[in-house]
C-alpha cells in the first residue's frame, strides 16, 4: 500500500507541476523502458538457468512427466522469475518516478546502473553455483547450504574443486559477467529514438501510460495478474518432485534456504511449539516413551562398537545390486543378526543424525550440535555408562567439523579420538583419515567394558581415495551386462569403488574385533540416505532408508521379525539385549527385540508403514510410494498419518527445548 500511495505522489508531481518539461517525461519514459529491458534481461536470465537444469540433469527427471506438466512447470517458474527481476529492479523504479520531477535524473540514472550490473551478476553466481548444489544435493539451495557455516569449509572446497573440477563454472561465470557488464552498459548508452518520437504529448495519454507503467510493474514484481503471488507453496504444478524444485529459481531458492535456517534455527528460542501438537497429547507421547528393559537377552558383551558409516544407504543391499558386489561383507554379516533393511534416518545429514543416535532425541529440524540435552533418560551415553561402560568415540574427520568434538564431550563422552589421532590425513585428504586407518586407531584403543561409537567417512566426495591396487572389481567401470543396458546414466565406477571400500574396512574390522573379543557387540548402520544412487531414477525407498544391523554372541535372527524401524530404535534395541533386568530408560522408538511393532516410523519429514513411504516436499505436501508391491495399487490413496507425525516431532521438540506446548 505504502507503494502505491509513494508512486500516486510522485505521478502527481510528474504531470502537474507546471514546470516540469516535456523532457522531464521523456526521461522518466526512457528510464522506465531501459528498466523495462533490465527486466527481461533477468527473467531470460532465470529462465534459462532452468531450461540448462532441465536438460543437463534430465536423468533426474521421471517419464511419467508429460509435455503438458512441463509447459506448466515452465510457465509458473516465468512468474518466479518476474517476480525476482522486478523486486530486485524497485528501487530504480521508485526513484525514477519520484527523483525525475526534481531533475535527479543522474542519480536515477546512476542506482539503476549500480542496481541492474549487481542483480544481474548475482543471477548469474547463484545460477552457475547451483550446478554444483544440484551435482551434490540433488536440489537447489536448501538449509543445508548455511549447515557448512559449522562445517570444515577448507575440506567443503577441497570437496568442490576435487570432485567437482569447477573450472568450467568459473569460465562460465567469467563469461556470464563480462556479458553483463556489456548490456548494462550498452541498454545505459543507446538513445532510444524510436521511443521518444512515439511518446504522447497529450497530459491525459501521459497519465494512462504512467498508470499502465506502474500496474505493470506492481504485476511483474508480484510474478502474476492474479489475485495470489508467485509462492512456493504454489510451486509443485507437475507429479515430479525434481521438476517442481526447479520451478523456484536459484535466486528465490537461495532466499528460501536462508529464511528455512532463520525458522529451524528460531525453533531453538521459540516459546511455543512449532509442531502446535496438543499439549496433553505431547505429554502422553513423552510419558509412553518411558519404558524398563526387558533383558537381558544376551551375556553381557565386554565391548560394544556402534559404526556408523558415511552415507551408507539401503539401495545397494538390494538383490537388483548383488552382482555389483558392492556390499558382500554387510551381506555376509547381516545373516548372522538382527538385520533391517527397511529403516528411516533421523536426518539427511551427518551431524543431525548422529546427534539423534547419541541424545535419543529425533531431529525435529533443531541443529543439536549447538545444544546440550538434559533429557539423560535418552541419552546412549547415559545409558551405557549406567550399565558400567566407558564410552568412547572415533571419528575420522577433525573434531571442528561441525563442533562434533564439543558436542560428544557436553554429552559425556569420556574419550574422543579423530583424524588427529590417526595420522592427521589419508590418502584422500580431505575429510581426515581414510577408514581402514580409522578402523585400526579403534582396535588399538579399546579397554574392557567400552562403548565405542565411530564415525566414518570415506564414503564421501570428492571420492579421491587411490583404489589402483585394491581389489575392486570394477575400477575400469566394465559393469556386468545387465547394468550397462542402463546407459550412461549409471554412478561412476571410481563413486561406487569408495562405497565398496567403506563396506571393506567396516568386514574387515569386525572380523577382526570378532576374533580379538567373541563375546562384543556391533550395530552398525549408515547416518544417511547417500544422494548418490547407481542410476539416475531412483524411487522414493531408495532415496529414503539405510540399513540396521546388530550382531554379537546371542544375537540372533530369531529374535526380531521386524521390517521396519528407524534409527530410535537402536538404542531401546540395546537396552534390552545387554542392560539389567527392568532398567527403567525413555525411548522414541521401540526395540527390535520386543513384541511391540510400531504401526508407523518416522524420519525429518519422512513416514513409513509395512505398506508405504511417505516423504514431505519443499511445501506442505507428502509424496508417497509403494514398497509392498504384493499388496497391489488399492493402497494408494492411503491417508498419511500426519496427526501422529506432528505429535511424534512436538514431543521431540518440546524435549529438548523445554518449553511448554500450546493449549
Amino acid at each position: 500500500m505504502w507503494v502505491v500511495i509513494f508512486y500516486s505522489e510522485g505521478l502527481s508531481a510528474l504531470l502537474l507541476n507546471n514546470s516540469l518539461s516535456s523532457n522531464r517525461w521523456i526521461k522518466f519514459i526512457r528510464e522506465s523502458w531501459v528498466i523495462f529491458l533490465l527486466w527481461v534481461s533477468g527473467v531470460f536470465l532465470l529462465m534459462s538457468f532452468r531450461v540448462f537444469y532441465l536438460f543437463n540433469f534430465k536423468e533426474k527427471v521421471s517419464y511419467d512427466l508429460t509435455v503438458g506438466q512441463l509447459l506448466d512447470a515452465l510457465a509458473t517458474g516465468f512468474k518466479f522469475d518476474s517476480s525476482a527481476a522486478g523486486v530486485c529492479l524497485a528501487i530504480p523504479f521508485l526513484l525514477n518516478c519520484f527523483l525525475q520531477p526534481l531533475r535527479l535524473d543522474n542519480w536515477v540514472r546512476r542506482a539503476r546502473n549500480m542496481i541492474g550490473l549487481i542483480y544481474l551478476s548475482v543471477f548469474v553466481l547463484l545460477g552457475i553455483c547451483g550446478i554444483t548444489y544440484i551435482s551434490e544435493y540433488g536440489t537447489q539451495y536448501n538449509y543445508l547450504m548455511l549447515e557448512g557455516l559449522y562445517d570444515d569449509q577448507q575440506a567443503i572446497l577441497s570437496t568442490v574443486i576435487q570432485q567437482y573440477k569447477p573450472w568450467g563454472s568459473l569460465l562460465s561465470i567469467g563469461i556470464l559477467l563480462s556479458c553483463v557488464v556489456v548490456w548494462t552498459r550498452f541498454v545505459d548508452k543507446r538513445s532510444y529514438r524510436l521511443l521518444i518520437n512515439i511518446c504522447p504529448k497529450s497530459r491525459i495519454k501521459q497519465a494512462v501510460i504512467s498508470i499502465l507503467v506502474f500496474v505493470m510493474f506492481v504485476c511483474a514484481a508480484r510474478g502474476s495478474f492474479d489475485s495470489r503471488p508467485a509462492s512456493r507453496k504454489w510451486s509443485a504444478v507437475t507429479t515430479d518432485p525434481f521438476v517442481n524444485n526447479l520451478v523456484i529459481n536459484p535466486f528465490r531458492s537461495f532466499f528460501y534456504a536462508i529464511q528455512d535456517y532463520g525458522e529451524l534455527n528460531q525453533l531453538t528460542t521459540s516459546s511455543t511449539n512449532p509442531y502446535l501438537a496438543d499439549k496433553h497429547e505431547v505429554d502422553d507421547a513423552l510419558l509412553n516413551n518411558e519404558t524398563r528393559s526387558m533383558g537381558p537377552l544376551i551375556q553381557k558383551p565386554s565391548r560394544i562398537f556402534y559404526i556408523v558409516m558415511e552415507s551408507f544407504d539401503s539401495w545397494p543391499l538390494q538383490d537388483k545390486y548383488r552382482d555389483l558386489a558392492l556390499t558382500e561383507n554387510f551381506h555376509r554379516l547381516k545373516a548372522k543378526g538382527i538385520y533391517v533393511e527397511q529403516a528411516l534416518p533421523a536426518a539427511s545429514s551427518t551431524m543431525n543424525s548422529l546427534s539423534s543416535l547419541v541424545t535419543g532425541i529425533p531431529f525435529s529440524g533443531i541443529n543439536m550440535s549447538r545444544l546440550t540435552s538434559k533429557a539423560h533418560t535418552y541419552s546412549l551415553i547415559h545409558l551405557m555408562e549406567g550399565q558400567g561402560y566407558t564410552s568412547q568415540f572415533f571419528y575420522g574427520g577433525l573434531l571442528s567439523w561441525q563442533t562434533v568434538g564439543d558436542f560428544m564431550s557436553r554429552h559425556g563422552v569420556d574419550h574422543i579420538y579423530s583424524a588427529a589421532n590417526a595420522g592427521g590425513k589419508g590418502s584422500a585428504g580431505v575429510w581426515g583419515v581414510d577408514d581402514g586407518q580409522l578402523f585400526d586407531l579403534v582396535s588399538q584403543s579399546v579397554p574392557e567394558n567400552s562403548f565405542n561409537l565411530i564415525m566414518t567417512t570415506s564414503y564421501h566426495g570428492p571420492f579421491n581415495l587411490d583404489l589402483s591396487a585394491s581389489d575392486y572389481p570394477w575400477k575400469n567401470g566394465d559393469y556386468p551386462a545387465q547394468f550397462q543396458l542402463m546407459g550412461d546414466e549409471v554412478l561412476s565406477a571410481n563413486t561406487l569403488g569408495h562405497l565398496w571400500y567403506s563396506d571393506q574396512m567396516m568386514g574387515q574390522f569386525v572380523d577382526n574385533m570378532q576374533r580379538k573379543y567373541p563375546d562384543a557387540l556391533f550395530i552398525i548402520t549408515g547416518d544417511h540416505y547417500s544422494r548418490r544412487y547407481f542410476h539416475a531414477k531412483p524411487n522414493l525407498y531408495e532415496l529414503t532408508h539405510v540399513p540396521i544391523l546388530l550382531l554379537g554372541q546371542g544375537v540372533s535372527p530369531k529374535l526380531s521379525n521386524r521390517t521396519i524401524a528407524s534409527h530410535m530404535d537402536i538404542t531401546a534395541t540395546i537396552m534390552d539385549l545387554i542392560a539389567r533386568p527392568n532398567t527403567s530408560f525413555s525411548s522414541f522408538g521401540h526395540s527390535l527385540v520386543g513384541s511391540e511393532a510400531p504401526e508407523n516410523v518416522f524420519g525429518y519429514k519422512t513416514i513409513r508403514d509395512t505398506e508405504r513411504v511417505w516423504k514431505q516436499g519443499d511445501g506442505e505436501q507428502f509424496y508417497s510410494y509403494q514398497v509392498n508391491l504384493k499388496l497391489g495399487a488399492q493402497n494408494v490413496e492411503q491417508q498419511v498419518p500426519i496427526l501422529e507425525y506432528q505429535t511424534y516431532m512436538a514431543a521431540a521438540w518440546q524435549l529438548l527445548m523445554g518449553s511448554p506446548t500450546p493449549h
